[in-house]
């Protein structure tokens, strides 16, 4: 019973990710393109799009939530959630340098692990070799003690464990009942997703533009709508009684347990479904969520004739991408999630970790992007002032002190 409801899931997942990839394709669905606009443009529709796909899937899962249609206190559980968004120890460090990792990456390989999968299926080669340096890099995360060597060793000590405070988990509601040493409430809860939802979805709706933009709005929901329906998938009534089931199977599917749409830890569950030589107990949902992706744009590509190769002309632009795709692989695993992974489905939980996660990835996305832009302008100038005229422009050091002009 248990196998045959788990495969129906990953025949889900593999429909919810084909959705995804073919309006991911369509509408032009990227994070780092919404970061890129606001920055050189200041234009906001596409960071509008993202935050209504966030602020929708934060609303809904706070009322399924409420209602007991899902039980989220399954991701404060590497055991039963992958990832443990809401895990007591809040390791705040790995959120920011994994965020700013990821968003570096990102910025360096033309898009996140969704635009890179959708670029793929489009026949972009570049993407391909991106995408395996995403695997390569999360597959060093996971699968050998560098993640703890290189950054959790020091990481962990600064940790904050609400636990300690006889917190259930690191999300706003959780710490709320823990610092005010109040009994924890449905209804607070509601009213906590309610209200940062509800603020994120009014200010996305705040802009007369943007509601003029029907495609960009349909894209913000149907995406968040699918978020939510991973989550109600894994988390609901049906996924509760097959995660409690599966406990008891000697070899349990692998990376099973409540999750939702996310990108770069699959990668490394792709690395192991071939090393393990395509065994059926390593498919995992993650995996099909990437060949879903895939399929969809490409499916989409080739309806419309949009089916392209494309590859590196440049020495430099090839190291740049390979760069970009081990930073976010690693950088993804390191902050448990990518812009989808952690920007949506992660802050749907309103984990603290999600929300330094993605602000970690906006503003060094956004740093790089402009220091790219800088040294275009100014090739021959110090690196110094290149830096500090970024730091200028995003704000952390007075104007007064930026070195160099936007010609």
């Amino acid at each position: 019973m248990e196998i045959a409801l788990y495969s129906q899931y990953l025949i889900w997942f593999f429909v919810i990710a084909a959705i995804f990839g073919a309006l991911a394709n369509k509408t032009h669905f990227c994070t780092m393109g919404a970061v890129a606009d606001w920055a050189n443009f200041k234009d906001l529709n596409r960071m509008r799009s993202w935050v209504l796909a966030i602020g929708l899937t934060v609303v809904g899962l706070g009322i399924l939530e409420y209602f007991g249609l899902v039980d989220m206190s399954l991701t404060t559980s590497n055991e039963t959630s992958t990832p443990p968004y809401r895990f007591t120890n809040f390791v705040w460090l790995r959120h920011l340098v994994g965020g700013a990792m990821f968003g570096i990456g990102m910025t360096l390989g033309s898009g996140c692990g969704n635009k890179t999968l959708v670029r793929i299926g489009e026949g972009n080669l570049k993407s391909l070799l991106v995408f395996i340096m995403i695997m390569a890099g999360a597959s060093l995360m996971f699968f050998t003690n560098f993640d703890y060597m290189v950054f959790l060793q020091w990481m962990n000590p600064l940790s904050i464990d609400f636990a300690t405070m006889d917190a259930s988990g690191q999300d706003v509601a959780s710490v709320f009942f823990a610092v005010t040493e109040t009994d924890e409430s449905a209804l607070i809860r509601l009213l906590v997703a309610l209200g940062v939802g509800g603020t994120q979805l009014i200010w996305v709706f705040m802009s007369s533009d943007f509601r003029q933009q029907h495609a960009k709005i349909l894209t913000g929901i149907i995406v968040g709508l699918l978020v939510l329906f991973g989550w109600y998938l894994t988390a609901g009534l049906e996924g509760q009684a097959l995660i409690e089931e599966l406990d008891f199977m000697d070899e349990p599917p692998y990376a099973s347990g409540a999750q939702s749409v996310t990108f770069i830890g699959p990668t490394a569950h792709l690395a192991q479904y071939v090393y393990r030589g395509f065994s059926s107990a390593y498919l995992s949902l993650g995996v099909m969520l990437l060949a879903g992706v895939v399929m969809g744009s490409f499916l989409y590509s080739l309806v419309t004739r949009r089916i392209r190769l494309e590859w590196f002309v440049a020495w430099d632009d090839f190291f740049r991408h390979v760069i970009g795709g081990l930073l976010m692989g690693m950088g993804g695993v390191l902050a448990l999630g990518c812009t989808i992974g952690q920007g949506i489905s992660g802050f749907s939980t309103l984990a603290l970790g999600s929300f330094v996660s993605v602000a970690a990835i906006v503003v060094s996305s956004m740093m790089t992007m402009k220091y790219q832009y800088y040294r275009m302008l100014h090739d021959e100038s110090p690196l110094i002032d290149v830096i500090i005229t970024v730091m200028a422009d995003m704000r952390f050091v007075p104007n007064r002190f930026r070195r160099l002009d936007d010609l």
